[in-house]
């Protein structure tokens, strides 16, 4: 198979705790961008791991679709061999479902060659029609073992979060906004009604006094984290709100916590921030503000800082008091550290006859989770591959573990350019809270290299309650230009949100159009509340083309009302009245704003 295009090739040998021998599984991702087979036309069949509500393409595009025998129905990504022969097999929803790599799931295949199993092993797994494997005591242990071997590799996750973070900054595509939008004009057109901005309307009852009506999401936190009840307000909250806080090299982040009600943050005593596992690299940097305080998360990237630790992964915690508040009011996300999107190529490790280094590479603390999947330690030497591959081998690797109760069973990869893993199953009979540590030496003719490291075992992640409240005669169209403002431009652009500089809470705005330029239609695609339901919908783990049609609906229905509004404007002006006044820019702002905060809210009722 050829290497152009793949993202990760590697081979993982597994054993089996009751004695069946070994399995060696090899995984390799493809960039998605790779060039791959149109499916046959009179293919009509569904994926099989399509959610009810997802769009499917005419034509399949995935970069795996040349390896597959029945291209477009989402099968036989993972393969089972012995002696060479496919015996067993398994479509992507193994990916989606016990791998949780929604967005690998086009991009990756799975090899499984079992001739490592013992004799008998085998003979339960081949009896029957011979179709498939039995289902039997063997093959749930070897699933069992394939799902743990993959689903705590740390490689696959750094590609799935990658893939996740492309997803969360989605942009609309401008051609089907563009196609959309002028649909909605034309029958605007034909069925000439025209419809009233809301500035007027009645707020909802739940709504505070003296402010304005945008229709707002909330979430209580949890009080106590290992009971999980619902605390009362008040609440703290982050601004911009997402599932996960993505941090790069060189690239500050910054994130605003806050109380629901802004009246609520005058009474706050004190404010601590934590990190669960700490992150020594990851500086925060506090600006206590009137309404709440701004947090900025810088990674300082050591020189010698080796890639293969990514991506590391903790939990950022927010924790205050509250005068006349007796319990403590807590804010927690997930926080992944990525890799920079551009890097220079570092010079490449001399690989020698004689070695001179080994290390660990992976971020410590090490985690051994109970019950959970394999933990992968990258390790790092500086000797050739050859080395241990030779028969017999001229080096070999010799792994111990310090235990106070169980020593976990281990296995280690071959070298491949200098990199190699060792992966250590979580068996029973290890305790949450006891230290583990793991030597392991290479031995050669006449020399020895060592390294080491501590594991920790933990308990599994306990389940969270969350409680959730909600506050909460046309002419033919003009010619128009569609702008799409990122965050990136809020203060360089020459166009403003109706008079304002773009911000988070602005949805879009328009120009009118002059002598020399036509109608502009601005769209704020960085709004706080697109960003949040774009985080949603990776969340539920949706398809690519269907958080695109998404956030292309929502962005043609906020320019089709911004069109609606410049005509409502156009009409008064040239209508005459003295007494009707133009709405002014700030009643514009906000009819705007309330009216993507519905489309939002109804797109996410609807689904």
């Amino acid at each position: 198979m050829s290497s152009t295009g793949v993202l990760a090739d590697k081979t993982l040998r597994a054993a089996f705790h009751g004695g069946y021998g070994t399995i060696d599984i090899r995984v390799v991702v493809f960039d998605k961008g790779l060039a791959a087979t149109p499916a046959p036309a009179h293919v009509e069949l569904a994926p099989l791991d399509a959610a009810p509500e997802e769009v499917l393409p005419e034509t399949d595009k995935r970069p795996i679709s040349g390896f597959l025998e029945e291209p477009k129905r989402g099968k036989y990504v993972c393969v089972f061999l012995i002696s060479g022969q496919r015996q067993h097999v398994w479509d992507n929803q193994f990916i989606v479902r016990d791998l949780d790599l929604k967005y690998l799931r086009n991009h990756m295949l799975v090899v499984v060659e079992c001739d490592g199993l013992r004799p008998e092993a085998i003979a339960e797994l081949m009896q029957g029609s011979r179709n498939q494997f039995f289902e039997g005591t063997v093959y749930f242990a070897l699933e069992a073992r394939v799902i743990a071997t993959l689903k705590g590799d740390p490689d696959l996750r750094r590609l799935e979060e990658e893939a996740e973070e492309d997803i969360t900054s989605l942009q609309a595509g401008d051609e089907a906004v563009q196609a959309a939008l002028d649909q909605l004009i034309e029958e605007h057109h034909i069925a000439a009604p025209h419809t009233d901005h809301g500035l007027a309307e009645a707020g909802d009852s739940n709504r505070k006094e003296n402010q304005r009506g945008s229709i707002e999401q909330t979430q209580d936190v949890v009080v106590d984290q290992d009971s999980g009840s619902p605390a009362t307000e008040p609440v703290l909250q982050l601004r911009p709100d997402s599932s996960t806080i993505r941090v790069r090299p060189d690239e500050p982040r910054r994130v605003f916590v806050h109380t629901k009600t802004d009246t609520d943050w005058k009474a706050i005593a004190s404010l601590s921030l934590t990190l669960d596992p700490p992150v020594k690299e990851l500086l925060l940097t506090r600006k206590t503000q009137t309404t709440g305080e701004e947090i900025v998360f810088g990674f300082d990237e050591p020189t010698d800082f080796d890639e293969d630790v990514y991506p590391i992964e903790t939990v950022f915690r927010a924790t205050a008091l509250f005068d006349g508040s007796a319990e403590p009011r807590l804010l927690e996300r997930r926080l992944v550290i990525m890799p920079k999107r551009e890097r220079l190529p570092k010079p490449p490790v001399i690989l020698q006859d004689d070695p001179t280094f080994l290390r660990v590479t992976s971020h410590q603390p090490i985690r051994i989770t109970l019950g959970g999947p394999d933990v992968h330690v990258k390790l790092r030497w500086d000797g050739r591959d050859e080395l241990v591959s030779t028969v017999p081998p001229e080096w070999t690797f010799r792994v111990a573990c310090d235990s106070p109760s169980v020593e976990p069973p281990t296995f280690l990869t071959r070298p491949v350019e200098g990199h190699f893993e060792l992966l250590v199953q979580a068996t029973q009979g290890l305790s949450a809270g006891e230290e583990l540590k793991f030597d392991i030496e290479a031995i050669g003719p006449g020399k020895a290299l060592g390294t080491a490291f501590l594991a920790r075992v933990v308990e599994p992640a306990m389940p969270r309650k969350m409680s959730l409240k909600t506050q909460g005669g046309a002419q033919r169209r003009p010619p128009y230009k569609l702008v799409y403002i990122k965050r990136e431009n809020w203060v360089d652009t020459n166009l403003t949100c109706f008079g304002e500089p773009w911000t988070g809470a602005h949805a879009g705005s328009f120009e009118s159009p002059s002598a020399a330029t036509p109608l502009v239609i601005a769209i704020n695609q960085d709004m706080d509340l697109v960003a949040q339901y774009r985080e949603a919908l990776v969340d539920k783990k949706l398809s690519e083309s269907t958080i695109q049609l998404r956030i292309n609906k929502y962005t043609a229905h906020v320019a089709y009302h911004l069109y609606q509004m410049f005509q409502k404007a156009k009409q008064v002006q040239l209508s005459g009245d003295t007494a009707a006044d133009p709405p002014s820019e700030s009643s514009m702002r906000d009819e705007i704003q309330r009216v993507a905060h519905t489309l939002i809210k109804l797109m996410e009722f609807t689904q």
